[in-house]
């Protein structure tokens, strides 16, 4: 009987032994886990835009919806119609040097050189900021706006490139012939012009390459673009009506906490207010 008291007492403390083993074990394993991936509350609570390839940022489910349906677009520098620009390197022309076509227009001044730098740039037409930033030195200021196509489900996007000043910041909604920035040449390393596209995408393409081995890709002829869908001759109402200041201190915004007023000579409008129905 002792004999077997005594086994029985050795199972026991080898079990323990392996049981206390088995629990640092597990320790161990949860503490490895949370070291490679830090658990959910320490990640900041800020969105975060996945990047796809190339430069390439998906459009968020808000830049979807909100972008506003255009009623046309117009040149973005030199006057409306274009009147006092040249294109120095049309759409789908090919440069050897670069190894690749041209994605977009380069818009430059009648004047040649630098004589249009800092000139206003200007929203091709109404649009949502979905980008506005400096993608790297070659491009240079950019700005991105985003425009829903009346009967098309498809996004097209309007690219500014090598600008000297950026005058509107991502999220902002812009009218058509609404100042965006001023030509430049992406702090010196061009001759100062305007480097225009159109695209067919759901993706900001900011940092894309500007010549490309394979074609235009998803890029349009800003040309053609204009002439599908030509502005009206008169300007954009959602940026005339933003020009209009009243004296109204009791005016107030259903969107915001109760008695809070909307600042002095603001009315509050949306592009949607303009749409035809």
């Amino acid at each position: 009987m002792a004999v077997a008291s005594h086994s029985g007492s050795v199972f026991r403390k080898l079990f323990y032994v392996l049981l206390c083993i088995g629990a640092a074990g597990l320790c161990w394993w949860v503490s490895a886990r949370n070291t490679e991936k830090p658990i959910a509350q320490n990640v900041p609570s800020q969105p975060r835009m996945a990047q796809v390839f190339g430069g390439m940022i998906p459009l968020s489910p808000t830049q979807l919806a909100t972008a506003p349906e255009v009623d046309g677009f117009q040149w973005p520098c030199g006057g409306p119609t274009g009147s006092m620009i040249y294109d120095a390197q049309p759409f789908g022309s090919m440069n050897h040097k670069r190894h690749g076509r041209h994605t977009g227009k380069d818009l430059n001044g009648i004047g040649g050189q630098n004589t249009d730098l800092g000139e206003p740039v200007c929203a091709a037409g109404r649009g949502l900021v979905v980008y506005s930033g400096c993608p790297s030195p070659e491009w240079g200021n950019v700005v991105v706006l985003a425009h829903r196509i009346p009967g098309e489900k498809q996004l097209v996007q309007t690219l500014y490139a090598h600008l000297d000043t950026r005058e509107v910041q991502t999220g902002r909604l812009v009218g058509r012939g609404q100042r965006i920035g001023s030509i430049g040449s992406a702090n010196g390393r061009y001759l100062a012009h305007l480097h225009f596209e159109a695209i067919r995408s759901r993706c900001t393409e900011a940092g894309m390459r500007g010549y490309h081995p394979n074609g235009t890709m998803n890029r349009m002829n800003p040309t053609e673009l204009l002439k599908l869908y030509p502005a009206p001759p008169f300007p954009d109402p959602y940026t005339e009506v933003r020009r209009i200041r009243i004296r109204e201190t009791s005016l107030q915004n259903p969107n915001t906490p109760s008695g809070v007023p909307h600042q002095q000579g603001i009315i509050p409008v949306t592009p949607q207010q303009f749409l035809t129905p």
